[in-house]
C-alpha cells in the first residue's frame, strides 16, 4: 500500500508541471494555402508597415523565439532517496538554490540576460523591415516621376529623300531601341520593388499589392547627433549580447563554490521512529578554467559592443557623404537630361528648313537616350541613400522622422 501512494504521488507531482504536447503537422503546401488567404490592395506606407509588422515571416520566428526566451524557467531539484523496502524516504535540496541565490540565481540572471537579448534581435529585425518598407515606398515614388522622353522622327523618310546618312539613321535607331528598353527597365524596377513589398508583407507572388497615396516618414527632418546614433537598435542588441556573456561569467564563478543541499529523512512506516535530518555537500573541482574562459567571453562580447559602436559612428558618417554625393548626382543628369532634351526638340525644328539638320537631330538623340538612363540610375541612388542615412541615424527607433 505504502509502494502504491508513493508512485502516485510521484505521478501527480511530475505531471502537474509539464506543457501537453500539441501536435502539428505543417508543411510547405498547408503554410502556403494560409498565405495565399491573406489579403493585399492598395497599401499607403503606414499600413504597409504595419500589416509588415503582423505578418512577415521572418518577425514572426524571431517573435516566437522571444517568447520562448522569456518563457525559460530555471528549475530546481529536488532529490527523493529511499530503498528498496520503501522504509524511509528522503527529501533533498538547496536552501541557497530555493530562494533564488547562488548559481541558480546567477542561472536565472542568464536566462534573464537571454530573453531580453531575445527582444533587441526581435527590435533589430523590426527596424530593418520597416527600412525596407519605407525604401520600396521611396523607390516606387522615384521611379513612378521619370518621364522617359520620346523621339518621334523617323529615319525612313528622310533616307528615301537623300537626307540622312547610313551613321545618322542607325544613331537614331540605337536611340528609338534604348528608349524602349529604358522604358522596359522602369517597369521591370516598379515589378521588382513591389515583389519585394509583397515579401516584406508576408503576401504571396500573385498577390495585389499597389502603392497607394499617403503621408509617409519625413527622412528629411532625420539629424545626426550622438543621441539618434546610440538609439540605433543594433547598439542595444549589442549591448544585450554582453549583457548575457556577464551573466554567464558570474555563473562560472558561483558553480565553482561548494553547495549544501539538507532534507528530511521521513519514516514510510508506523513506529520507525523520528523524522531525521539528512545532509549532502556539493564540491566541485576544476571549475576555474570554466569561469576563466567565461571572462573571456565577456571581454570578446565587450569588444563586439565597441564594434558596433564605431561601425555605427562610421555609417552615420558615410551616409551623409553618400546621400550628398547621391543628390549632386541626380541633380546633375536632370539637368543634362533636359539639355539633351533640349537639343533634340531644336535639331527636331530645325530639320524642316535646314538640310544638313538631321545629322544633329540623331546626335541628339543619342544623348538623351545615354542620360535617360543615367537620370534613372541617378535617381534609384538617391532614394535608396536618403533610406540609408535616416536608418544609420536610428531612425524610427531616434524618434525623428515621424509620419505626419
Amino acid at each position: 500500500m505504502v509502494k502504491l501512494r508513493l508512485a502516485c504521488w510521484l505521478g501527480v507531482v511530475s505531471i502537474a508541471g509539464c506543457v501537453a504536447y500539441e501536435r502539428d503537422d505543417s508543411d510547405a503546401a498547408s503554410v502556403a494555402a494560409t498565405a495565399q488567404r491573406r489579403e493585399g490592395g492598395a497599401f499607403t506606407w503606414g499600413e504597409a508597415v504595419a500589416t509588415a509588422l503582423r505578418q512577415n515571416a521572418g518577425l514572426q520566428a524571431l517573435e516566437a523565439e522571444a517568447r520562448a526566451a522569456g518563457a525559460v524557467s530555471t528549475p530546481i531539484d529536488v532529490d527523493l532517496e529511499f530503498p528498496t523496502d520503501f522504509i524511509m524516504l528522503s527529501a533533498i535540496v538547496d536552501p541557497v538554490a530555493l530562494l533564488g541565490l547562488g548559481a541558480r540565481g546567477a542561472a536565472i540572471d542568464v536566462a534573464r540576460a537571454e530573453a531580453a537579448a531575445a527582444a533587441e534581435r526581435l527590435a533589430v529585425a523590426r527596424w530593418r523591415t520597416i527600412a525596407a518598407v519605407t525604401e520600396a515606398f521611396v523607390v516606387e515614388a522615384s521611379l513612378a516621376a521619370i518621364a522617359t522622353p520620346g523621339i518621334e522622327v523617323d529615319a525612313t523618310a528622310f533616307e528615301r529623300a537623300g537626307l540622312a546618312s547610313p551613321l545618322a539613321s542607325a544613331q537614331l535607331r540605337t536611340a528609338n531601341a534604348r528608349l524602349a528598353a529604358e522604358r522596359s527597365g522602369i517597369a521591370a524596377e516598379r515589378d521588382t520593388n513591389r515583389a519585394r513589398l509583397r515579401e516584406l508583407l508576408g503576401l504571396p507572388a500573385d498577390a495585389d499589392c499597389r502603392f497607394a497615396p499617403g503621408d509617409g516618414p519625413a527622412l528629411d527632418d532625420v539629424q545626426h547627433s550622438g543621441d539618434t546614433i546610440l538609439a540605433r537598435p543594433d547598439l542595444a542588441l549589442a549591448t544585450a549580447e554582453f549583457r548575457v556573456a556577464d551573466a554567464a561569467f558570474a555563473l562560472a564563478v558561483a558553480e565553482q563554490y561548494p553547495s549544501l543541499r539538507v532534507g528530511p529523512d521521513i519514516p514510510m512506516q508506523r513506529g520507525l521512529g523520528v523524522v531525521e535530518s539528512l545532509w549532502q555537500a556539493r564540491i566541485p573541482f576544476a571549475t576555474a578554467g570554466a569561469a576563466e574562459a567565461a571572462r573571456e567571453r565577456r571581454e570578446a562580447a565587450r569588444a563586439r559592443l565597441l564594434a558596433a559602436w564605431l561601425r555605427a559612428d562610421a555609417e552615420a558618417v558615410t551616409a551623409d557623404r553618400a546621400l550628398a554625393a547621391a543628390r549632386a548626382a541626380d541633380d546633375a543628369a536632370t539637368t543634362a537630361l533636359e539639355a539633351s532634351t533640349r537639343a533634340f526638340a531644336i535639331g527636331k525644328a530645325a530639320i524642316r528648313v535646314e538640310e544638313d539638320a538631321f545629322d544633329k537631330v540623331a546626335q541628339a538623340a543619342a544623348m538623351v537616350a545615354r542620360d535617360a538612363m543615367e537620370r534613372r540610375v541617378a535617381a534609384l541612388a538617391r532614394a535608396r541613400a536618403e533610406v540609408a542615412r535616416a536608418v544609420a541615424l536610428g531612425w524610427p527607433a531616434s524618434g525623428q522622422g515621424r509620419s505626419s
